[in-house]
């Protein structure tokens, strides 16, 4: 496919497509610069990485698959020098797409070189098939919401990302006189489907970042276990089932070696306020028992009653994003 854009300047200023072969070590000195300070750990990780990439052969960056990620959109130039940058990834929906990277040089801000790049970043997805574009922006940074509004995309919702350890974990008690909480209990494995529905009843769709849930993401016959062992990965899910055994409430582990877990509590809307210390306490317990290493859970920033309690088990909130998305006509 070949992309054209507006010509530059005369002095070779201007948006133009990214090119991997020259531009790799000026993008990720960019990319430190306006996001170092924002990223979670892994994050900061495989930035690090990629910068001592950075100062290898062009063939090495291409055959990097981060470096690869950079690889569709567009950077602008100022005399020489890359000042922004907007790059478009493709999902495994064909139509639809995220836009990342949205950078631009702190000296070079408030020229309109953000809302150029994405204009671009448009007329490439459209030239694609694309019919809707997302984003996530940090919710405190009103410009560039502000900016991606007057664009014409809409808020979804804000999740938050909470950290811990395990070591730094404290246990939550089931403090209820009446002691009326449901038991919680693993998910067996022909209620995969019913986990599956609760969850997309819980959070929109496309807060999961960056593909909507899968719908097997509960399952666990004989082949997703053989394939969690191969690639290093653990699953674990316990629910809680209404008196009509309805699958109301879930809390999940995935475990990957090398990485923090990863966690979720979700409850249905009509069980709320009810269900989260039980899910959340068991999940604690379980801690305890696997790898010491770093915990995340993203929910969702409206939620008060489990930022409550993520804060009694010892987690503390890092970062909130927005999610924004842009329907194509």
């Amino acid at each position: 496919m070949v992309v054209t854009i507006p010509a530059a300047d005369q002095a070779g200023n201007g948006p133009r497509p990214i090119n991997v072969n020259t531009d790799i070590p000026q993008l990720l000195r960019l990319l430190e610069l306006v996001f170092g300070e924002t990223l979670d750990k892994e994050g900061r990780r495989l930035l690090s990485t990629n910068a001592s990439l950075s100062a290898s052969p062009a063939f090495l960056w291409r055959l990097n698959p981060m470096t690869s990620k950079l690889a569709t959109g567009y950077v602008w130039e100022e005399n020489g020098r890359v000042v922004g940058n907007a790059t478009l990834l493709s999902t495994k929906i064909p139509t639809r797409f995220l836009v990342v990277n949205v950078a631009v040089h702190p000296d070079y801000r408030r020229r309109g070189i953000a809302r150029k790049l994405m204009h671009h970043l448009h007329t490439l997805a459209r030239r694609q098939q694309g019919q809707e574009l997302l984003l996530q922006v940090v919710k405190d940074n009103a410009p560039a919401v502000d900016l991606y509004r007057s664009l014409g995309y809409r808020r979804l919702g804000s999740m938050t990302t909470w950290a811990s350890s395990v070591p730094r974990l404290r246990e939550l008690p089931l403090a209820l006189a009446d002691n009326s909480y449901l038991p919680v209990r693993e998910l067996r494995s022909h209620e995969w489907r019913q986990a599956y529905e609760l969850d997309r009843s819980c959070l929109h769709p496309d807060l999961n970042w960056p593909e909507p849930l899968g719908e097997d993401a509960y399952k666990s016959g004989l082949w997703q276990r053989v394939q969690n062992f191969l690639n290093g990965r653990t699953a674990e899910t316990w629910v809680i089932a209404s008196p009509q055994n309805e699958l109301v409430g879930l809390a999940s582990i995935w475990s990957e070696w090398g990485r923090a877990h990863r966690a979720n509590v979700r409850v249905h809307p009509a069980w709320r306020g009810q269900l989260e210390r039980p899910l959340l306490a068991k999940l604690v317990r379980r801690f305890k028992y696997l790898a010491r290493r770093n915990i995340q859970i993203h929910h969702d920033d409206r939620d008060e009653l489990l930022s409550e309690l993520l804060t009694e088990a010892n987690f503390r909130p890092r970062r909130t994003l927005t999610h924004m998305r842009l329907d194509m006509h």
